[in-house]
């Protein structure tokens, strides 16, 4: 799915998690189903999710195309089954993440996992660039924007490739 389609319906589905009602928006994350049952949180859920993501990017720069499509599915059971049910941050915004959570699900897990399972390097390559664009709009709209995910497919998940000082920050 083209980058501009992907984020229209990312978008378009904002205004449906600010409706815990909508049937776009789900379950409202963060709320459990038994009383008192523990949640993990949405930031281990996306630390999980940040390791199967790099995984599949090094992997399809391998050519291990098969290990490339069956961690993109575990992604996509990721945001099927625990980003919906993780316990939301106490901090900074969140009524956005239903709603991207949901679009990633429909439309970039599954361009990761047709574009692995076509062995073909260079639409994973679109698939990886355009779900990292995703990920990356999300946490600038949660005001975490210090949270980067590489748009190139075997770079580590997140980015830690160093940045340069500023002029504020002394040097060693």
């Amino acid at each position: 799915m083209p980058l501009r389609l992907t984020l229209l319906v990312l978008f378009s589905l904002i205004g449906a998690s600010c409706d815990r009602t909508s049937p776009l928006a789900g379950p409202a994350p963060g709320i459990a189903s038994g009383v008192g049952a523990p949640r993990e949180s949405l930031g281990n859920v996306m630390a999980e999710v940040a390791r199967r993501f790099e995984l599949a990017g090094r992997a399809a720069t391998a050519n291990r195309f098969e290990l490339a499509e069956f961690e993109a599915g575990e992604i996509a059971e990721l945001f099927e089954t625990d980003v919906p049910n993780a316990e939301l941050p106490k901090e900074g915004p969140t009524a956005h993440i239903p709603a991207m959570a949901k679009s990633f699900l429909l439309a970039n897990a599954p361009e990761l996992k047709r574009a692995a399972a076509a062995k073909d390097r260079a639409a994973f390559a679109t698939a990886f660039l355009n779900a990292a664009s995703v990920c990356n709009a999300c946490h600038q709209a949660a005001a975490k924007g210090f949270i980067q995910v590489p748009s190139e497919p075997g770079k580590s998940v997140p980015d830690l490739d160093p940045m340069p000082a500023s002029p504020a920050t002394p040097h060693p």
